[in-house]
């Protein structure tokens, strides 16, 4: 496995020296710029392994006359294989959002129509792209993982396990059925996670640093180990300056990965 961290391009060479094996960023952070502000050379030497961010918010990617997103994606992906990404995560929740008059269920398969193009441009570059089921707060398009998961797989393109949105979908719905709210089981996360991520990202309940003891990232990391996961664990979680996060979660984390299978 590989272990990383969503940042800055200001902040990649302080997480490499701190110990992460690449760095995830924004895909639209270099995607809008105009070609003239674009440098290649800015990314040289770091490790940029995998981008999150992929489509500004601005970006409609559903309903009539979305289709503004084909040539900025074109260029995006371009960009991201001159820099040497090889993973390129879709969650964008603003941009994906059905918006009035497009019933969520009809957006989720335009949703699923769009990324399967991206795949398409992406192929040839030797990217994957693996979106993320994102929680109720964030869109009302592809919420449930178990439904993306499979409904990517039916076109070919690989998903992104994210652990917070899995596990804050989970603390919505058992605030409706039961106020005890009991532990995610592994039974719950077989259905989350029906068969292998392409891509992980990781923080907890409340979108902080994972902690080994905590029984919500322990049966997580069972569950992965169970499918045999061995790709790319980005963290991404809420945090402060890098140096006072990143070291302690990259331990935390690894001592996660030796959590047995079930």
């Amino acid at each position: 496995m590989r272990f990383g961290v969503c940042c800055t391009l200001d902040e990649a060479p302080q997480a490499l020296e701190m110990g992460a094996d690449y760095v995830e960023l924004p895909a639209a952070s270099f995607g809008v710029l105009e070609e003239s502000d674009f440098d290649p050379g800015a990314y040289r030497d770091l490790a940029v392994e995998a981008t999150n961010v992929f489509f500004p918010g601005r970006m409609a990617l559903i309903g009539y006359g979305a289709d503004e997103w084909r040539g900025y994606a074109k260029r995006t992906i371009q960009r991201a294989a001159s820099i040497g990404v090889e993973m390129m995560v879709v969650g964008s929740g603003s941009a994906r959002k059905a918006p009035g008059g497009v019933a969520p269920s009809r957006a989720a398969l335009e949703f699923i129509g769009v990324v399967s193009e991206l795949q398409e441009i992406a192929e040839p570059f030797g990217i994957s792209v693996a979106p993320e089921s994102l929680n109720r707060a964030e869109t009302n398009v592809g919420n449930s993982l178990p439904w993306l998961a499979r409904a990517l797989d039916r076109v070919g393109v690989g998903y992104t396990a994210d652990s917070y949105h899995v596990l804050y979908e989970w603390d919505a719905d058992m605030r409706e059925r039961d106020p005890e709210r009991l532990e995610p089981t592994r039974f719950y996360l077989m259905d989350q996670m029906p068969f292998k991520p392409a891509h992980v990202h990781l923080a907890n309940l409340f979108r902080q640093a994972p902690d080994r003891h905590d029984p919500m990232m322990r049966a997580f990391f069972a569950r992965l180990a169970e499918l045999g996961f061995d790709g790319r664990i980005s963290l991404e979680c809420n945090r402060g300056p890098l140096g006072d996060f990143l070291p302690a979660a990259l331990e935390e984390l690894r001592e996660l990965v030796e959590v047995p299978a079930w």
